[in-house]
């Protein structure tokens, strides 16, 4: 399903705003409409829970009691056995949740591993039926029977567990926020995040309509008997398998990735050896000399960038670890308070019937969440965070525990039988009410915090913590019959107090988010209607290119384009100039009026981004600099830059070095190339960014830049291949080759330069990066030599040596030597526009060694050249749905570029 058609199924009904004023800020965030799409999925979901609780409903009895006695059962096995063996199935479904999750991002995808899943239901549950008849249990084939269902069916339930919540979650495209105005005239801020939570939500209500089931089998097997129980959920299953596939071509499908999972578990052995996903990256093992020690490591898609997203699906594992000391407490309703209810008065009441107290609790608990209660706390700027839900849903669970404790004391205290069964009642609806906030929050945080590639796997995870605690409570199987079982109860109820106490110290405040509104530009119209997600095309992923993503992304524009590239942030290649850049700012720049312009600009930009703290000054520092030129530069360029650095003071003629004609210190910006490049990339790819598509592919030609009848505008940030490049082909452009050393020495404190007629010396600190620094260097034009050369490196070191000379000290450690070619161009950079038969192009490169610097300026100077052409799609887009939407504003941490200079 395209992100066009996506969007056209989401249009609210109230007419959209097309600004949002700062005087928007706090406005009242409101859930999107779920696209219809997803209620197919709901229903197929409901259908496969009404097949596992109603076959697993009547275990507990078919086990436990014996054929044609007081109560119904066919195996006569006893309460420990039958706990047990309930305990088993429990344990077997949910720990191959992990085998489908493998089977689905690995091999065949989600939507067919839920169908395979679906005829896997279907066998075992013939199985079942045909050894639960009267005759298979006289003939004591029923046992055999039963645990060749249970195997079958665990794995069918894993199949779909794993799968169906991200499959639900990935029909919903929208990642950005708008402003609409309701019937009533109130304007409220429409939240992809909530649209989320309330997808589960309501995703988890079918569920329990769904888990009723019982209700049925259970009256079943009292008056019909076993068989007829279970052949139930087999024609609810056949049916749901039958619409699942018949919707196939209605379902968006993310396709599997290669080996995803068993990449993810190299990458963590790598990081577990170093001690750490940082260190695991390829940047910094190459740093420390460490790549060749990995096979894996030097694969090209081993990259920082993958590290980074296999640390965020760790991360969100981890969240899961405590979830086990809430699931025994939980499964203890599908088991031993059935066993307890059959020691009490039933006036006949089947003992397993009260089960369906806790979805009965959820169905009538979810609405009032989803309607009033999270409403009302989000009108008063009540922040229920996700922690505080799952904290609140332990101690929930732990107190059931401590009731059913007290009741099985009471129990062992009266006469047989003397207790009214329906007394139990506050066991199931706390465990119900407990569930609201524990399971769907998880499954929320399961989808959410997971790469896309890994959705199933995390999503399984958290139902293997089921698995878990089944197998903690097959261990309970001596204690979980009388005369313990009050002891048993009252030690579940402190296990699920002391996990909610500790999953709010470990976790308190891991998922406050906010969507920010009030960091809007007023002057600027914010637009985000159909236009396809590649109707902008960047070609070219260095910093220039990344660049223009964040200025388009700050225009509201983020969420239609796409960047396609040989090499993307994390990637490690001579020709990918980017990483390898001392990356500061500098006089290294020429003094035409565009070069000085850019380099205003982008030195505002990145002073302002730090002095904010802002999330793309992450890997910027300040830093003192000196620099020195042995020859004048132009009066144009001093009287250009000491009108805005700051701290800037002429180094006075007595105090120049040898052969030095002038001297400038002033506050730098030095920045960390590779980290940085990578975070950018990572900042594009958040929903407030506009969700940024990345995507590797080379092109032959310009026009291979169109990527599809959608493309109306490409930003060619190409560098070095624009002069080949068909269509293209600018003979003006250049490499120009520098050799830099990459050494750790602590010394260094501050940035240093000397600019020489044919060479440049310079030292760079690191931000971020165990007090590395880059020295340098070389400036050689049209040299293509891409092979590390012995004697630059010496020269580097000598000339670096002299101009700082505690580098000579012991504490200076060379760690590797680089060669990358900066794209430069005859007259300075080129920002310029273009039209072609394919479409509108606007060229911004050659640069040279200035895209750090000036990239925000020429980013901004791109784009503004294409404003009718952009203003056009998005009116285009009015036309298509006779209104706009206005994307969600990103924080204060969001790049403003400053005015042209007079």
């Amino acid at each position: 399903m395209s992100d066009a058609k996506t969007s056209e199924d989401n249009i609210p009904s109230a007419d959209l705003e097309v600004q949002i004023p700062s005087a928007d800020a706090g406005l009242r965030r409101v859930p999107d409409r779920i696209p219809w799409v997803v209620l197919l999925i709901i229903i197929v979901e409901l259908g496969e829970r009404f097949t596992y609780f109603g076959l697993s409903g009547p275990f507990q009895n078919y086990i436990k009691n014996p054929y044609n006695g007081d109560l119904p059962g066919a195996l006569g096995k006893g309460q420990a056995v039958a706990t047990a063996l309930g305990d088993f199935f429990k344990f077997w479904a949910y720990a191959s949740t992990v085998l489908g999750a493998i089977v689905a991002d690995q091999y065949l995808g989600k939507f067919k591993a839920i169908v395979i899943a679906c005829g896997l239901y279907i066998i075992g549950l013939t199985v079942l039926v045909a050894t639960a008849t009267p005759a298979s249990i006289d003939s004591g084939h029923a046992f055999g029977g039963l645990v060749a269902s249970m195997v079958i069916i665990g794995v069918a339930t894993g199949g779909i567990k794993a799968n169906v919540t991200p499959f639900c979650a990935e029909q919903y495209q929208n990642t950005a926020g708008f402003v609409k105005t309701l019937k009533t005239g109130e304007r409220v801020l429409v939240d992809p995040d909530l649209t989320v939570e309330r997808m589960f939500l309501w995703f988890y209500w079918a569920v329990n309509i769904g888990a009723l089931s019982p209700l049925i089998t259970t009256t079943v097997e009292t008056h019909v008997g076993f068989w007829l129980s279970y052949l139930i959920p087999l024609i609810v299953i056949v049916i749901v398998a039958v619409l699942f596939i018949l919707s196939n071509k209605l379902f968006r499908k993310t396709q599997p990735q290669g080996s995803p999972i068993v990449d993810a578990a190299r990458t963590v052995h790598i990081a577990i050896l170093e001690r750490g996903f940082e260190k695991a990256k390829p940047s910094s093992l190459q740093e420390r000399a460490k790549l060749d020690n990995y096979a894996f490591a030097s694969r090209p898609d081993y990259t920082d960038y993958s590290v980074e997203k296999v640390k965020t699906g760790v991360t969100a594992c981890k969240l899961f670890l405590l979830f086990p000391l809430y699931f025994i407490c939980w499964t203890q309703i599908w088991n031993n308070v059935i066993s307890q209810a059959g020691t009490m008065a039933l006036h006949g009441t089947p003992n397993d019937l009260l089960q369906n107290l806790d979805p009965i609790a959820l169905i009538i608990f979810i609405p009032l969440l989803d309607f009033v209660v999270y409403p009302l706390l989000r009108k008063y700027n009540i922040n229920f965070r996700p922690e505080l839900k799952i904290t609140a849903g332990f101690f929930l669970a732990a107190l059931s525990m401590v009731y059913a404790s007290v009741l099985q004391y009471y129990i062992y205290r009266s006469p047989p039988n003397s207790i009214h069964v329906w007394i139990q009642t506050p066991i199931y609806v706390l465990i119900g009410f407990s569930e609201a906030f524990v399971v769907i929050t998880g499954l929320e945080l399961a989808y959410t915090k997971a790469p896309e590639s890994l959705r199933s796997l995390v999503s399984a995870l958290f139902w293997l913590t089921i698995g878990i605690a089944a197998a903690i409570c097959i261990a309970l199987a001596p204690v979980s019959q009388d005369p313990y079982l009050t002891w048993m109860y009252g030690s579940l109820g402190i296990a699920g107090a002391v996990g909610g106490i500790l999953f709010y110290i470990l976790f308190g405040r891991a998922f406050d988010e906010t969507v920010v509104v009030d960091a809007i530009q007023p002057t600027r119209t914010i637009i985000a209607g159909t236009m396809a997600r590649d109707s902008i095309v960047i070609l070219g992923a260095g910093i220039i290119g990344l660049n223009v993503a964040l200025e388009l992304s700050k225009q509201g524009y983020g969420r239609h384009v796409t960047i396609i590239s040989k090499y993307l942030p994390g990637d490690s290649n001579a020709e990918y100039t980017s990483p390898w850049a001392g990356a500061n700012f500098s006089g290294i720049s020429g003094s035409y009026p565009n070069a000085l312009r850019w380099d205003r600009a982008g030195y505002l930009a990145l002073m302002g981004l730090i002095d904010r703290g802002a999330d793309e000054a992450k890997y910027l520092s300040k830093t003192q600099s000196t620099e020195y030129w042995d020859e004048p530069p132009s009066a144009d360029k001093i009287g250009s830059v000491t009108e805005y650095l700051r701290d800037v003071e002429i180094v006075p003629e007595e105090s120049l070095p040898e052969n030095v004609s002038f001297g400038l210190r002033f506050t730098t910006i030095t920045l960390n190339a590779p980290a940085h490049c990578l975070h950018l990339r990572s900042l594009l790819e958040r929903p407030e960014y506009g969700s940024v598509k990345f995507q590797r592919r080379s092109v032959t030609s310009l026009n291979d830049a169109f990527i599809s009848q959608n493309t109306k505008v490409v930003f060619n940030c190409i560098g070095n291949a624009a002069r080949s490049l068909p269509g293209v082909q600018d003979a003006k452009c250049y490499p120009t080759r520098g050799q830099i050393v990459l050494a750790k020495a602590p010394q260094v404190k501050e940035n240093m330069m000397r600019h020489g007629k044919n060479y440049e010396t310079y030292i760079i600190p690191r931000p971020l990066s165990d007090s590395t620094v880059i020295l340098g260097g070389y400036l050689q034009k049209g040299d293509t030599h891409g092979q590390v050369r012995d004697d630059e490196t010496e020269s580097i070191l000598q000339r670096t040596g002299d101009l700082f000379l505690a580098l000579k000290s012991s504490e200076t450690e060379v760690l590797r030597v680089a060669v990358g070619f900066r794209p430069s161009r005859d007259g300075g950079a080129r920002v310029e526009r273009q039209e072609i038969k394919a479409g509108t192009v606007v060229h911004n490169y050659g640069a040279g060694g200035t895209g750090y610097q000036a990239g925000m300026g020429m980013a901004r100077d791109a784009v503004d050249l294409v404003q009718d052409v952009l203003q056009s799609l998005a009116q285009a887009s009015k036309l298509q749905l006779a209104s706009q939407r206005v994307v969600r504003v990103p924080p204060t941490s969001w790049l403003n570029l400053p005015p042209d200079p007079e």
